[in-house]
């Protein structure tokens, strides 16, 4: 039975390591990423209406039109189910935008979910996984959500069992990054070939101090090149305390592993400066959308 209203949350990600494999005759490129969801997160109200598509939104930043990537999966949902019916959507920012934090795809998926339910759609997962695809790369792994390896241009999901519950302070600068950007300052080869990284071989016992050893983005030495501000705050969060820090996705959120909740918020306190916006956050464990039951 569909519903006239719906709220949900739509969550942060982090990238604890990005391989970009090389670049696919469509212009996108093959990567393998362990993804997790962090408990930063947007909100997202679902009304439902005899028809037009609309989003308000509280933040300016955010694209509107057909920029608009919640905009966009209520077309390709509607499109998909001939559906009569419209929907207005009000976003609340919190994930900040263009920086690495998949604030914008987290949304599009929580779209593709909450308005299937909204209009009392049947959809399998493998049909919203599908229309994720045609949103964006990193959209599918939202539809999961949880922790997952994630290969290919990001379709391919490998859920990654019993992932431990993990601290990180999370730090953004007042600059933006698009992906695009980043990816063509990284200059990765046409073939090179990733390595198999160490954090999601089965049995290895992860905990923090595993998670910090192991983290890598092929990306950052490209952006960091252009925004010295991230080797500065990877530093600044290491002689705080944290115990491995890398840049999230295309940048430029900066997050550092903790050792537990207290080390975690001592770091933050000590990153807190004008110009910087500064989160302590979690690993979400369940999917997403199991802890959007509505």
């Amino acid at each position: 039975m569909s519903r006239s209203f719906l709220r949900f949350k739509a969550f942060a990600k982090l990238n604890l390591f990005l391989e970009v494999i090389g670049k696919r005759e469509d212009g996108y490129h093959d990567i393998r990423s362990l993804m997790v969801n962090v408990n930063l997160a947007d909100t997202l109200e679902f009304r439902k209406t005899r028809s037009g598509l609309a989003v308000n939104c509280d933040s300016s930043e955010v694209p509107s039109g057909f920029d608009n990537l919640c905009l966009k999966a209520a077309r390709v949902l509607r499109e998909y189910a001939n559906h009569p019916e419209g929907v207005e959507i009000t976003l609340g920012k919190t994930i900040p935008v263009a920086a690495g934090l998949g604030g914008g795809s987290s949304d599009a998926a929580c779209t593709l979910v909450g308005v299937s339910k909204l209009w009392g759609l049947s959809l399998t997962e493998q049909e919203l996984l599908a229309l994720a695809e045609k949103i964006g790369s990193d959209v599918p792994f939202f539809i999961r959500g949880g922790a997952q390896l994630v290969e290919g241009r990001g379709g391919r999901l490998t859920p990654v069992v019993d992932f431990p519950e993990t601290w990180f302070v999370l730090v953004t600068p007042s600059v933006r990054i698009s992906s695009g950007w980043a990816y063509s300052a990284a200059k990765i080869g046409l073939t090179r070939a990733g390595h198999k990284s160490k954090i999601i071989i089965p049995g290895a016992g992860l905990d923090a101090a595993s998670i910090g050893k192991a983290l890598r983005n092929d990306l950052e030495s490209g952006v960091t090149e252009t925004y010295p501000v991230i080797r500065e705050l990877k530093d600044a969060l290491f002689s705080h305390g944290a115990i491995g820090s890398l840049m999230s996705g295309s940048g430029p959120t900066v997050f550092g592993v903790a050792r537990g909740r207290t080390s975690a918020t001592g770091i933050a306190s000590k990153m807190s400066r004008p110009g910087l916006s500064v989160w302590v956050v979690s690993t979400v464990r369940k999917a997403w959308v199991e802890l959007n039951r509505n």
